[in-house]
């Protein structure tokens, strides 16, 4: 027969036992986590020191990471003289191209003109870069089927360029 010293020995292990697991889980999803967003933080770093470099980018307000042809990094600050520019580089940091933001339309721009235009899907998110040798915002949208969309639009004008369905 247990007595009740031992039953509340064996209660105590128990939940020491779950509770170690219980912290191995957490900290293995916390590494998880950060190991999966340290390459985002190191293009966004890279870019950023890139584009103040070569484009007197002076404040970044936004980061894209854009992957059609080839893989560009886009920022959205101000330069030295306060002036809102863009610029876009591809992934090995040849041709950087810096435009007024004043010259094309905004994120937000193209986020409305792909829901007016494809209102029956879900409009997810926009990123800056380049398709073609010109300035494009990539939206992302889900069709209620949950196929995934891209629609290109132009940076100057928001005029659909090309729009890829289903995937």
């Amino acid at each position: 027969m247990e007595t009740s010293s031992k039953k509340g020995h064996r209660l105590e292990w128990i939940l020491l036992v779950v509770t170690l697991v219980l912290v191995f889980v957490i900290i293995g999803f916390v590494s998880l986590f950060y190991r999966s967003s340290r390459p985002l933080a190191q293009a966004k770093d890279e870019a950023t020191t890139m584009a103040k470099k070569y484009a007197d980018l002076d404040t970044v307000d936004e980061f894209y990471w854009f992957t059609r042809e080839k893989t560009y990094f886009s920022l959205l600050g101000k330069d030295k003289n306060g002036s809102k520019i863009a610029v876009i580089m591809p992934k090995d940091g040849d041709k950087i191209k810096v435009l007024n933001q004043k010259d094309g339309i905004t994120e937000l721009q193209a986020l409305q003109k792909a829901a007016q235009a494809y209102p029956d899907e879900q409009v997810m998110k926009a990123s800056l870069g380049m398709f073609d040798e010109k300035p494009v915002w990539e939206v992302t949208s889900e069709s209620g089927d949950g196929a995934v969309n891209f629609l290109l639009l132009s940076y100057e004008e928001g005029k659909e360029i090309k729009k890829i369905s289903n995937i």
